[in-house]
This record gives C-alpha cells, structure tokens and sequence, in this order.
C-alpha cells in the first residue's frame, strides 16, 4: 500500500517546535531539523501550553541531548498515527494488493554441459522497473543458482547504478548444492522502490566460486516462444512491471555489458504490490495540520497523565486535560479537532496506474477520502 517507515520520517520533517521568545526557561535554540520550517505553524502555534519547558517537565527524566532525540521521536510517532488513520479508513480499494508472490523468473534449470568458464567477471541479472511503474513495487525475495560444486563461501553483491563502487548489500549465501538449482530466502528482500530509479545489480565474484556456473538457455529479455514449455507463462508474470538483463563485467572496467543467452546460474524470486509510497510523498503538504494537530493531541496528553514527581504542576496537568476533550459550552477541544481533521483528510492524486484500482479511474484527480 504504502511505506508507513518512508512517509513518517518525510512528514516529521515539515513539523517542527519554536521556542517562546524571550523566556528564561526557555532553551535558546534548538537544531535547525527541529525548528518549523520559515513560514510556517509550529507546535507551539497549536496551543500556548505547548512550550518546551512543559514538554521537558512532562517528558521522562533525561539529559538535555536525551530531550532532543525525545522532540524528534514525538515527530514521528505523531506522522505515524495520522498515516495509519489514513491507511486504515481509506476508501481506495485495490491498493496494496498483490500482484507477485514469490515468482521465480522461470522454472527451467541449466543443462550440466552449459559450464561457464570462469574468467574474473562480475556477473548477474540487472533488474529495472518498467516506466510508468511508480505506483508498483517489486521487490527480490529470494536468490536461487546453479553451480557445479559446492559453495560455501558464496556471496550476493548487491549494486545500484547511483554508486557501483559501492555495494547496497553482501549476502552471505553458503551453497550445500551442487548441479542442481538452490534456493535461498532473503532474510531482508531488497525493495527496488528504494531507489526507484537507475538500474540493480545482483551478482558475483567469478573468481569467488571454486567450482562452475551453469548457463540457462534462455533470452530473459524477451518472451519466449511457446515451443519453450511454460517460459513463457511466468515471463508474463513479472516482465509488465521489471526488466530483467544478465550482466557481465571485466575485470578493471567501468562499463557493463549486457547478454541475452545466459543466466551466469542465478534466478530470483520476486514479490510486487501496489506502493503508493512515491505519490503520497509529492503530497506530503495535505497531510501537514493533521501531523501537527496530532503531535499537539500526543504531546498535552503526555502533560495531562504525566507522572513524573518533581515535573509539571497539577495546574498543567488540569489544563491540559481541559484543552483535549470538549467544552460544557460546546467548544470542541483538540481531540474533536484532530478527529474532524481525519475525517475530511483528502489527498488528490493524478494519474494512480490502472493496475492499483479495481477499475478504470475517470478522468482527473483520483481522491482519497476518508469514511464518514
């Protein structure tokens, strides 16, 4: 659906803290990452009982720079909670489904005889989304090769096309097999939506192997005829969303060249779904009052049930409690406020892939709105 982790550490970012000009107990200044962006509200904008001197008192005892680290974890746990609000009373059906689960990108296995000769390359399978896909994720689950002899030293190398000297990911992948194709699941799958862009690099070391590789025949790059068995049947599967490439690189060369009539006796399992990730990011702006309202809620809530003994007085504490729920004089408090904020929370998006919605979207914006 969409990466929770991702979103809240970008929404935590355009709320931010200000302190109260001029006071003594007040900290003279804080980090640039935890003031409110210029131009725009902070906390403290929210309610006036939000300064940081409350918000220390109330706060578990800590170190100064302890109560940094706190302010900026209150940020993220606020941009959290509204993201699974939204997440969780959405009205898009659709997203997040699956649309791969564990697909190998074929079933078929190198004949014995097909040995590569080693000759000191770093060799694999180049993986690139497909354009237009921004609303996919893929993601590698688990590796499969082919070698002649055991491995027990062998290791994946993990590269993106952003910074080839320096890899993404070493995974240790000990061989016990050998002819035949084993499988390994990834303890952590590698998400290509972490950078979207650019091209993957899943390979190894020749010289690394002790023994062989074995070729599979097959053009990865296009779809094979249906004289190849059922290749083509898990071909059509994953090709719509990725392009997948052998590779080959000499040793002592920046350049890599690309082949079509060989594996180097790897295979890779893929995992893909809807990820909206990307979208909700470019309209991180809709989501901003909700952030602030709720770290606003969280942060007087910790004040009003503090329970530390030498910090905030029991007149903080009532007013807080005051300021959350509702008035006798039908003045909404701040609780009614977030949950108002919630409710009418829209976020317009144009152009989600068709393959996310049940049906085709109509023209225009497609909305995602809340259930009243």
């Amino acid at each position: 659906m969409f990466n929770t982790l991702t979103l809240a550490a970008l929404l935590a970012a355009t709320v931010g803290y200000r302190p109260v000009a001029g006071s003594p107990d007040e900290p003279a200044s804080l980090p640039e990452e935890l003031m409110a962006p210029d131009g725009q509200l902070a906390v403290q904008d929210v309610h006036p009982l939000l300064t940081l001197r409350n918000i220390q008192q109330a706060a578990p005892q800590m170190p100064n720079t302890a109560f940094l680290e706190f302010l900026k974890a209150a940020r993220v746990t606020a941009a959290t909670k509204v993201l699974q609000s939204f997440r969780d009373t959405k009205q898009l059906t659709g997203t997040g489904k699956r649309l791969l689960q564990d697909l190998p990108l074929t079933e078929a296995s190198g004949a014995y005889r097909d040995k590569i000769i080693r000759q000191g390359r770093f060799v694999g399978l180049a993986l690139k989304m497909r354009p237009g896909m921004q609303d996919i994720g893929v993601r590698v689950t688990a590796v499969g090769t082919q070698f002649t002899e055991r491995e027990p030293d062998f290791q994946l190398v993990v590269l993106h096309s952003s910074d080839m000297a320096t890899p993404v990911a070493e995974i240790p992948l000990p061989r016990a097999d050998r002819v035949y194709f084993e499988w390994s699941q990834l303890t952590t799958p590698i998400d290509l939506a972490s950078k979207p862009n650019g091209t993957w690099y899943f390979g190894y070391y020749e010289d690394d192997l002790s023994g062989q590789a074995i070729r599979l025949d097959q053009n990865l790059q296009q779809r094979p005829g249906q004289c190849c068995g059922n290749a083509y049947v898990q071909y059509d599967k994953w090709s719509p969303y990725v392009q997948v490439l052998p590779f080959s690189q000499n040793p002592g060369a920046d350049d890599v060249t690309y082949q079509s009539n060989t594996n180097w006796g790897l295979n890779l399992r893929l995992e893909a779904s809807c990820d909206l990730t990307q979208r909700l990011a470019g309209q991180l702006p809709a989501f901003e009052t909700a952030v602030r309202q709720q770290l606003a809620v969280n942060l007087l809530s910790l004040m009003a049930y503090s329970t530390r003994d030498n910090g905030i007085t029991d007149k903080t504490k009532a007013l807080a409690l005051m300021e959350l729920n509702n008035r006798t004089d039908g003045q909404p408090g701040l609780l009614t406020q977030l949950a108002r904020t919630l409710k009418v929370l829209d976020v317009d998006i144009s152009g989600v892939s068709a393959t996310c919605l049940p049906c085709a979207p109509k023209p225009g914006a497609v909305k995602f709105k809340t259930i009243g």
